[in-house]
């Protein structure tokens, strides 16, 4: 089954746990300034309400129909992230979303992992490694438990516009080649009732926009990308700051109006990246950096070293995201 051009046209682009690293972001992302205006919407047909100065209507989500033209050229389809989630550890300590980022099953006796236990995925997959999970509720008792509020509000407030762009796409439901950019978009977003991105906005490309493109795939409707390296912006006092992902995994699934559900994006994120952005929201509270090394220091399971040190640390971020064009 392939795409009708005629009937999908979901443009172009890109998010990086933080990996799980988007630790970096607590008390510092919401508090920057949003970016410029968004400088084009679609055209919508939505009723406007009678008064002097009626507020913008965002254009209705683009549905994503699915066709039989064999003669269709492959398309693009474009996303925003519109909620960015770090799971936590179930209350056992054995259970968490996640992917088996090194091949191994590991205990507390593990030395290539570094004493760090893997943990269960929800569905009972052994091997799952996300020890960010773990730190959660050590991040709440140190008073880095709003961090996640801050992300989502800078989403809300278009400090953190997280794109990804699938390109070469055949066919929505299996496509075994397509490519996968994650970039970073710039503009102020209109919200829906709910509180969250409004689909089928237009944003400007951000002018330090990573671009990191990686091969993917698409089965039974989901996307799904593995063993890559992206680059995850973070945004510290107003200034961009690139968080690495290492052994990065993905998948969401394709919704019917041009968006992803049930996102994950995993991977190991440096120790060094996440020390670098405490240094930096530092700067605005000293108690931060000392948090973050109480928090973090220690808890790195993955790309052990010739000294015994794991430089990464597991993470895996839960995302949905809605359409959306770039200018």
């Amino acid at each position: 089954m392939r795409l009708s051009l005629s009937s999908f046209m979901v443009r172009v682009s890109s998010a990086v746990l933080l990996g799980s690293g988007l630790v970096g972001c607590w008390d510092v992302i919401g508090s920057q300034e949003p970016n410029p205006p968004i400088s084009a919407m679609a055209d919508t047909n939505a009723p406007v309400p009678d008064v002097e100065s009626p507020a913008p209507v965002a254009p209705a989500p683009v549905e994503v129909e699915r066709g039989d033209d064999e003669d269709d050229e492959p398309v693009t389809m474009l996303v925003v992230v519109d909620q960015l989630l770090f799971p936590r550890v179930s209350e056992d300590g054995l259970t968490a979303p996640g992917y088996d980022l090194d091949g191994r099953i590991s205990g507390d006796d593990d030395v290539q992992s570094c004493g760090q236990k893997d943990l269960l995925s929800p569905t009972g997959e052994k091997g799952i490694d996300n020890q960010l999970a773990t730190l959660i509720p050590l991040m709440e008792i140190v008073g880095l438990g709003a961090f996640e509020t801050l992300v989502q509000r800078s989403i809300e407030e278009g400090g953190l516009l997280l794109m990804l762009e699938f390109g070469g796409i055949d066919d929505l439901v299996n496509d075994p080649e397509v490519t996968m950019t994650i970039r970073l978009g710039a503009g102020t977003p209109l919200l829906g009732t709910n509180g969250l991105l409004l689909a089928g906005q237009t944003f400007d490309p951000h002018p330090e926009t990573p671009d990191a493109l990686s091969p993917a795939r698409i089965e039974n409707g989901v996307v799904i990308a593995n063993h890559f390296e992206t680059r995850i912006p973070i945004v510290v006092f107003g200034v961009l700051y690139e968080l690495h992902v290492k052994k990065a995994q993905f998948r969401a699934t394709i919704t019917a109006d041009g968006g992803l559900e049930a996102g994950l994006l995993g991977g190991g994120v440096p120790m060094t990246d996440l020390i670098a952005i405490a240094q930096k929201a530092n700067n605005a509270d000293d108690s931060i950096l000392a948090a973050v090394q109480t928090v973090v220091g220690g808890a790195a399971d993955l790309d052990r070293d010739g000294d015994g040190e794991c430089r990464l640390l597991s993470t895996a971020i839960e995302i949905t995201a809605v359409a959306a064009y770039l200018q």
